[in-house]
């Protein structure tokens, strides 16, 4: 898969193209209906099938001041759009000068002039343009003086609840991991480097591998049955593990006013060191919340009735 930063990288004509164009965030199942449909058109038409992007997200441009919780992490997203087996990815560098253009001008630069695809296909809810001026019946008529098709796709139930990024996100901040894997289509997961921690839980039994919450929507604080990807000499190897979300109240000193969010996860019958490793965490289902324990032994305590649990519930 190509990937272009802009449509000012675009140096060479597309071969009868198929695009979409949109922030696609978390890449649920109502976005991989349209990938799916974009990658068997341009299949059909023996084209290049091409998802057009953006690098930041508009948001983070716009309103900088909100905090951007993400459902994928940029790289997640473009692994997705690989694995989904689109050709090219255009991530547009968002900035204030481009949100200015208008719906005319981003359909004649970007879209015809630079991308010219045979056929676009969008979802139901499209905008583009300056404060998203550009409606789908306008799209409707610009592209049919230019001969593209179009491709409107409906919204996608699952369940009788349309699949949309805004309820993922919902169902993560709520801490309801198995409806927002149910949109998703697959685990939310968290990925990064193992860091170095406090070792106490290598001190009471259990050994935890941490992660610092990585530049994506933070769930809610808790504990949750998961499955850990570790890669060891190119291999791939998904452990059963229990995976905490939070800030360790049990061990909480009084000045620390604001500790910082830490995801750590116990690996089921796994002894290596993972320190400087990069491992995905994938988030099956919620066991409790995080608590403060009076003791030590009461937090060990639990801990065994979590795995225990984990383990009988779940075939990771």
């Amino acid at each position: 898969m190509d990937v272009l930063k802009g449509y000012r990288e675009i140096k060479k004509s597309f071969r009868d193209a198929v695009l979409t164009v949109g922030n696609f965030d978390g890449l649920h199942l109502g976005h991989q209906s349209i990938l799916n449909e974009v990658v068997a058109r341009a299949k059909s038409l023996r084209g290049q099938s091409i998802v057009y992007t953006f690098r930041p997200h508009p948001q983070a441009v716009l309103s900088p001041s909100r905090d951007l919780e993400l459902i994928s992490t940029y790289d997640e997203k473009l692994r997705l759009f690989e694995n989904a087996g689109i050709d090219v990815v255009i991530e547009e560098p968002f900035s204030r000068e481009f949100s200015g253009f208008s719906a005319e001008k981003f359909f004649s630069d970007v879209i015809v002039k630079s991308i010219a695809p045979r056929a676009v296909f969008v979802g139901y809810d499209f905008g583009f343009g300056k404060d998203r001026s550009g409606s789908l019946d306008i799209l409707k008529k610009m592209c049919k003086t230019e001969g593209i098709d179009l491709s409107i796709a409906s919204p996608l139930k699952i369940e009788n609840e349309v699949c949309s990024s805004s309820r993922v996100r919902a169902y993560l901040k709520s801490g309801d991991i198995v409806s927002a894997n149910r949109l998703l289509g697959r685990r939310f997961s968290y990925q990064g480097s193992v860091i170095r921690g406090d070792a106490r839980g290598r001190t009471i039994g259990f050994p935890t591998a941490n992660l610092l919450a990585s530049a994506k929507i933070q769930i809610k604080n808790g504990v949750y049955a998961s499955g850990t990807i570790v890669t060891m000499n190119k291999n791939k190897k998904k452990y059963p593990s229990i995976t905490n979300v939070g800030v360790k109240p049990t061990f909480a000193k009084p000045e620390d006013q604001r500790p910082p969010v830490v995801i750590e996860t116990h690996l089921f019958d796994f002894n290596d060191d993972l320190y400087g490793r990069t491992i995905e965490i994938e988030l099956v289902e919620r066991i409790r919340d995080e608590q403060k324990f009076d003791s030590i032994e009461k937090l060990v305590e639990q801990i065994r009735k979590d795995v225990a649990q984990t383990r009988q519930l779940f075939t990771i």
